[in-house]
């Protein structure tokens, strides 16, 4: 184990154990990026956060509602992605939405990353999450904080 960072995040009611990933990079098609209404690309690169395939099979059969799409991002040359939005999450005591997460096969997370880290992760939180937060890490001692920045509130009920 390298000691990689990991982060939960909770969507849906289900807490996720998720890689904290700075540099999670999309490259949306036109199709995902008119869709995801990113407002800034370098050269086609954005930002993303990755779920695994498995997860992502689960949100779509549990919410039919959340928009896929299918061609959303082609970021590695042999397939497009799917990505999906997920309306809100839940994250060091703040809820933000919605998201938009690119799909990534699980041996990504299950197996390679999961080699990296103290447990295995569900994907990855990039900084289409993060941009809300200004954020403090303590990696001696495990730990990090959250201020809110933008566009998150507490969830209902709950004080950050």
């Amino acid at each position: 184990m390298f000691g990689w960072p990991r982060i939960a995040l909770t969507v849906d009611g289900q807490a996720l154990d998720m890689l904290l990933d700075t540099g999670a990079t999309a490259h949306p098609t036109a199709e995902g990026l008119k869709a995801s209404g990113i407002s800034t690309t370098t050269e086609g690169i954005g930002v993303t956060s990755y779920i695994t395939k498995s997860t992502m099979d689960v949100w779509r059969k549990k919410h039919p509602d959340w928009m896929v799409i299918e061609q959303g991002d082609d970021l590695i040359p042999q397939k497009v992605f799917p990505i999906i939005r997920v309306p809100k999450v839940q994250i060091a005591g703040w809820e933000v939405g919605p998201v938009w997460f690119t799909e990534r096969p699980d041996s990504a997370f299950h197996d390679m990353m999961a080699s990296l880290m103290d447990r295995p992760p569900e994907g990855a939180v990039g900084a289409n999450i993060l941009e809300h937060f200004r954020m403090t890490i303590d990696y001696p001692h495990r730990d990090a904080w959250f201020e809110c920045v933008s566009d998150c509130v507490p969830p209902s009920g709950a004080k950050p």
